[in-house]
């Protein structure tokens, strides 16, 4: 298992963190999800085996320009 945390600066509601969190949840090799309230920031826990870094990372640029569409 691996952890990773990035930054959702542009994502500005609850809502739309929301609805990313809910999709990368549902991510094959995704183990947890959590949002750091305060911070713009989601901490992610994955296994490396089933997805990688920068497979997560073109999940959450697709969700975060959907969010603002």
């Amino acid at each position: 298992m691996s952890m990773i945390e990035l930054a959702l600066n542009d994502v500005a509601c609850t809502g739309c963190m929301g609805k990313i969190k809910r999709r990368i949840e549902k991510t094959t090799g995704v183990e947890q999800v959590k949002i750091l309230s305060g911070t713009g920031k989601v901490q992610i826990k994955f296994n490396e085996n089933h997805i990688q870094i920068d497979e997560i990372n073109q999940t959450i640029h697709k969700l975060t320009l959907r969010s603002f569409d």
